[in-house]
């Protein structure tokens, strides 16, 4: 069931307005999942070496630790809507930018050294658009929900980007033989009318129009959000120092070692992450009522128990069913960090709570790639037994995480 709206809306009018926030959010993944199986494959056709490609990709990643708090904070004085677009139109342009400056190199038109100068500029102005549509989706959730109802629908978000990160691979898979770059044409067009169709039927939430004119500024040390902040630090730290060494622990741990092997082992565990994530967000917690403090004190547990069976696997299906389980973790910590969040604030704050979550988790995406090849170098199992360490805390600190009385009302 979905969550029920706080306003008089019609429920299939406001069904029609979450199916409308989950399908831009599903675009979008679908277009930054091409990143990683159009853009990165292509990265040494084009001259680039895999580390000038993962500068290029973390410098341009850093506009979204400023983006996503602007137009969090934007969306809860102009409205969801109009911010919501904007991170669809934007995503559709980097998206279409990006297969323009690989077209042009492949094409023999521009050097290595331009490409690098076009690619950076295209992801930048991704990070910097794109980074609306988290803040603005997540407060236009917010403002539809009740509290009682909170944790499903952020659910819905969760839910479709999984879904989105799902769709990319199979996009690509079908459209790829066509062209190597059409998969990422078809993502920035099909983006593009997601921002259209948004702009022409999605509804501004009733609850945030007389919000607007309230102000109060939230800042990211606001004592309300820094433990929600940092309990996405820490889940996306630790899930990017493991899911870039995946490769390496797959060829170093079960010993596969045919670039082909290694790619099917680890786009089964992504696709088997992705599966429970929408399964649940989708389905389980749509249908079950489940506070945030109950699933945010969940997902820690969750994580270590995943890192557990990974460090433990020595076969494809171990490894396969940790990050089955792993996907278990990340059902439980957007709606509960994010749900949590949203009801430790106040209904005019919404979208500049969502846009320091945001941050938080792509400061810990940005700190990940690092951490974990440093890790990594000191044994395959390192990564895995720091993040059970590190979880172990993180789960014990979330006991401590109290939510306002109001939200439990």
């Amino acid at each position: 069931m979905s969550p029920s709206a706080s306003h008089s809306d019609d429920t299939s009018g406001f069904r029609s307005r979450l199916a409308l926030i989950g399908a831009g959010v599903t675009l979008f993944a679908i277009g930054q999942s091409l990143v990683f199986t159009i853009v990165s494959p292509l990265a040494r056709s084009t001259g680039l070496t895999e580390v000038q490609f993962g500068l290029i990709l973390t410098l341009a990643s850093l506009p979204l630790v400023v983006g996503a708090p602007f137009w969090g904070r934007r969306s809860d004085v102009v409205g969801r809507k109009p911010v919501f677009a904007i991170g669809l139109f934007g995503s559709a342009l980097g998206t279409l930018f990006v297969a323009l400056a690989l077209q042009a190199r492949l094409s023999g038109w521009i050097s290595i050294g331009e490409l690098a100068v076009a690619l950076l500029a295209a992801r930048m102005f991704y990070s910097l658009t794109a980074s609306a549509i988290y803040p603005s989706s997540g407060g236009y959730i917010a403002d539809v929900t009740d509290l009682h109802n909170r944790s499903q629908g952020m659910a819905i978000i969760g839910a479709s980007n999984s879904l989105g990160s799902i769709l990319g691979p199979l996009l690509a898979a079908a459209l790829t033989f066509v062209g190597q770059l059409v998969p990422m044409y078809a993502a920035a067009a099909l983006t593009l009318a997601g921002g259209i169709l948004g702009l022409r039927y999605l509804k501004e939430p009733e609850r945030h129009r007389p919000t607007q004119v309230q102000g109060g500024t939230l800042r990211a040390s606001d004592p309300r959000l820094r433990p929600f902040m940092l309990m996405w630090f820490a889940f996306f730290l630790t899930f990017s120092s493991v899911q870039l060494t995946t490769a390496f622990y797959i060829e170093d741990r079960l010993g596969i070692t045919d670039q082909a092997g290694v790619v099917h082992v680890a786009s089964l565990c992504l696709v088997s992450m992705a599966a429970v994530i929408t399964v649940v967000q989708a389905f389980v917690l749509q249908a079950v009522r489940i506070r945030p403090v109950v699933l945010l004190r969940l997902c820690g547990p969750s994580f270590v128990l995943a890192l557990a069976i990974m460090a433990l696997a020595t076969s494809t299906p171990v490894l396969v069913f940790g990050f089955a389980v792993l996907g278990l973790a990340f059902s439980c910590a957007t709606p509960g960090i994010n749900g949590g969040a949203s009801t430790a604030v106040e209904p005019h704050q919404q979208g500049a709570a969502a846009g320091y979550l945001a941050a938080a988790n792509t400061v810990g995406a940005i700190c990940g790639p690092l951490t974990g090849t440093l890790l990594y170098r000191l044994g395959p199992t390192t990564v895995l037994l720091a993040g059970i360490a590190v979880f172990s805390v993180v789960s014990a600190y979330a006991f401590t995480i109290e939510m306002p009385v109001r939200a439990r009302s």
